[in-house]
């Protein structure tokens, strides 16, 4: 049985709900077969459940992430090294799929009652360089089917589906998305797919409002043509602009990836910016750039105890 508007509508608002608590301010909503049409795409395609326009999302973060992810990061309750490894992508991995489901259930396209179930097919690729073995998602031995489909065997290219999907300009010489408001201080969690169709009134359900910061900046998710860092300068200035970045990176890269050079990494992500101030309050704090770059988790547990004790001297 086909999905009425208003359980899509009230997925969709669940869905927006739930990840915003979570810090995952970014909800972008788009059609797989932007994607699939394109070269990486039909190499890799995403699922599409047989629909023709297939609603997925982007799911993602900005700078307001940091503080709401230390508010609950407690180490001593990670059970493998895994988990340990990276605290921060097992957190998107243990929650993004139960917040789908149970947006699913708020909308009465999943039950789980006995003679009552119900499921709708969902999958949920992460954008870390790694699949986890069953994928993050999979319901636990002899549990009930979700609906659930592992995504593709091969990761998909994030930055390249993004690009796709209308949600950031893909700049391959700084091997960067760039996004209209953002700019570069972005992360893209994961990339949500739902046995249900598309259309750009998903994109005005979930457009950003004063009132609530949880969503998209897309009217349409169509293509962004140009890279936004550069809308105000000369096609010569953005020649020379790329071709100084060109430089750089492979300086970088020359250099070898060492986790002390982290802050050299981030003034290349600056330099993205330097004709856009608006993107500045979107930057992330030091410590924050600093996690992003080194992934150590000594580090995070630092940062959580000293947040968390500011949060008690505080209340």
């Amino acid at each position: 049985m086909a999905a009425t508007s208003e359980q899509k509508r009230i997925f969709i608002t669940s869905l927006r709900r739930s990840f915003g608590q979570l810090g995952f301010d970014i909800v972008h909503p788009f059609a797989a077969q932007s994607y699939n049409v394109t070269a990486h795409g039909q190499n890799n395609p995403m699922h599409t459940f047989n629909q023709t326009s297939t609603l997925s999302f982007i799911v993602g973060s900005n700078r307001t992430f940091w503080e709401i992810f230390l508010a609950q990061h407690y180490p001593f309750r990670l059970e493998t090294e895994e988990e340990k490894k990276d605290p921060m992508d097992h957190y998107c991995e243990r929650l993004i799929p139960k917040v789908t489901l149970q947006a699913l259930q708020d909308a009465n396209l999943y039950s789980d009652r006995e003679g009552e179930e119900l499921t709708t097919p969902f999958t949920v690729a992460f954008s870390h360089w790694h699949i986890t073995v069953p994928p993050a998602g999979t319901p636990p031995p002899g549990s009930k089917p979700t609906g659930f489909v592992a995504p593709p065997v091969t990761i998909l290219p994030v930055q390249h589906v993004a690009h796709a999907a209308g949600f950031a300009y893909f700049n391959p010489i700084a091997f960067l998305n760039v996004h209209p408001v953002y700019g570069p201080w972005f992360g893209m969690r994961s990339i949500v797919t739902v046995d249900l169709p598309y259309d750009v009134s998903d994109n005005e359900l979930l457009l950003v409002t004063d009132d609530n910061q949880t969503g998209t900046y897309s009217v349409d998710s169509k293509l962004i043509e140009s890279n936004p860092a550069f809308r105000t300068l000369l096609p010569e200035e953005i020649e020379a602009q790329n071709a100084a970045l060109e430089i750089t990176k492979n300086e970088l890269l020359a250099k070898g990836w060492k986790a002390d050079d982290w802050e050299e990494w981030v003034d290349f992500r600056q330099r993205l910016t330097n004709d856009r101030p608006d993107w500045q309050r979107w930057r992330y704090s030091e410590k924050q750039m600093r996690y992003h770059y080194q992934k150590k988790p000594r580090f995070l547990e630092e940062c959580a105890i000293e947040f968390q004790q500011g949060l008690k001297q505080s209340a």
